[in-house]
């Protein structure tokens, strides 16, 4: 199971490199309300980094804070495909959202974003690295909407999630637009939701220094991680303190993620839980911070709470096959009867070839059953 930290790494625009810059745009084969989208979402360029952005008009755009990290000039290449520069509006906001423009002393006009009528047909638009292209894809569905309280929570859904989408579209079956895309899993995608917008923007144009420290932070963490998935020898306890240190600076929960997966996947189970903790903190309905807890917890043999994150993983995505099969096990070594039944249902909902085995593994420990 240790190999699943490596899946769930999040796919990031983080280390990316292209030899050619790409191209925009392709026949839409959607509804216009969907379709315009291919035009208001461009693709933003910082250094090796290539990712989108969202138009919200008046050459104003959004992306996200881990994609310009410390830089205060990008370049975006628009739907015509003219490249041209744009300066970062610095703020403060713990959301991992930061403003665009091509003005350098824009007055930031209000933008009032209207509630969504419904999470139904959701898409991502954003850089495609197969097509190199601006694209629409594929159609998902919401697992989960944040409360409005918590300001790092996302929602979550099986919008595919792919390096370059970060800071793209996601909207919904009216064309309206939901949320601003940035991370998750190979299988469930996060995006940021829009209402957040209008508090950013309130916070634009202060802290220049605390925006540059945390996207400093943003890139250093980034290429510590990067230097984890490439290396191939023991990593000292220095280099590991350095990366709790560095990341803790970030307080982004994406990046929480991915830090508590990187210890977890050289057995350091306590650091490990420790940041998906406070990630599940941030954002409690996320997928990819419960999956990975619940990994750490298996690995830690703290079976019973691991069952209380199997719970609620099972009131999101009981479909998904490793959190079935976690939930037979945990449910036998924590010696939760009335969790090995919940357990079971869901298994015979969703994977019916796997119940017969299941009810033959519980019974080795429930002698009702």
């Amino acid at each position: 199971m240790l190999k699943y930290y490596n899946k769930l790494l999040p796919f990031s625009t983080l280390l990316l490199n292209f030899l050619i810059f790409p191209t925009l745009g392709e026949a839409c084969p959607h509804d216009k309300a969907v379709c315009n989208w291919v035009n208001k979402v461009v693709i933003v360029r910082t250094g090796s980094v290539i990712a989108s952005a969202v138009s919200l008009g008046n050459n104003i755009f959004v992306t996200n804070k881990h994609v310009v990290e410390d830089n205060l000039f990008v370049s975006i290449q628009d739907a015509s495909g003219s490249l041209v520069d744009a300066y970062v509006l610095p703020n403060d906001h713990n959301a991992d959202l930061v403003l665009l423009s091509q003005k350098k002393d824009l007055v930031i006009p209000s933008i009032h974003m209207q509630p969504p009528k419904g999470f139904e047909g959701l898409r991502g638009v954003g850089y495609g690295i197969g097509r190199g292209k601006i694209r629409v894809f594929p159609e998902g569905e919401l697992i989960s909407s944040p409360l409005e309280t918590l300001k790092q929570a996302r929602i979550h859904s099986t919008v595919r999630n792919l390096p370059g989408i970060s800071g793209g579209a996601l909207i919904n079956k009216y064309g309206e637009l939901i949320g601003i895309l940035t991370s998750g899993s190979g299988s469930y995608n996060e995006a940021i939701p829009i209402h957040i917008l209008s508090e950013v923007i309130a916070r634009t144009g202060s802290s220049k220094q605390d925006f540059l420290d945390r996207g400093q932070a943003f890139k250093e963490c980034s290429e510590l991680l990067s230097y984890v998935n490439k290396s191939s020898k023991k990593l000292s306890k220095l280099f590991w303190d350095d990366l709790k240190k560095t990341c803790n600076k970030t307080e982004n929960k994406a990046l929480f993620d991915m830090v508590g997966q990187a210890f977890g996947a050289v057995g350091l189970l306590d650091d490990s839980i420790s940041f998906l903790q406070k990630s599940v903190e941030l954002d409690p309905n996320s997928p990819t911070s419960l999956l990975s807890l619940a990994i750490a917890l298996q690995f830690k043999r703290a079976y019973e709470r691991q069952v209380q994150v199997l719970e609620h993983l099972l009131q999101l995505v009981q479909d998904d096959p490793l959190v079935l099969r976690m939930s037979i096990q945990a449910a036998a070594f924590s010696k939760n009867e009335t969790f090995a039944e919940k357990a079971l249902v869901a298994m015979k909902e969703n994977n019916p070839r796997a119940y017969t085995q299941a009810l033959d593994f519980l019974r080795n420990y429930f002698e009702s059953m």
